[in-house]
């Protein structure tokens, strides 16, 4: 998405701190895309959470499960 800033009136120090903001931004979308994704459906096929009693698992209980 690109998106236009209007710099009008703003100080060339404030301009060089908004271009510095977009290039970090840029930076770290970037490295977001080396990030493989993970297909859920497949990994919940591969590793099934089991439960007993058909009883509600905590978020607690998912988040220790996975680490």
């Amino acid at each position: 998405m690109i998106k236009n800033i209007n710099v009008e009136g703003l100080k060339p120090e404030q301009i060089k701190g908004i271009q510095a903001i977009v290039e970090a931004l840029k930076a770290d979308n970037q490295t977001n895309k080396n990030e493989p994704e993970i297909d859920m459906i497949e990994y919940l096929l591969e590793n099934p959470i089991h439960v007993d009693n058909l009883e509600f698992m905590k978020r607690e209980d998912i988040y220790v499960r996975n680490q």
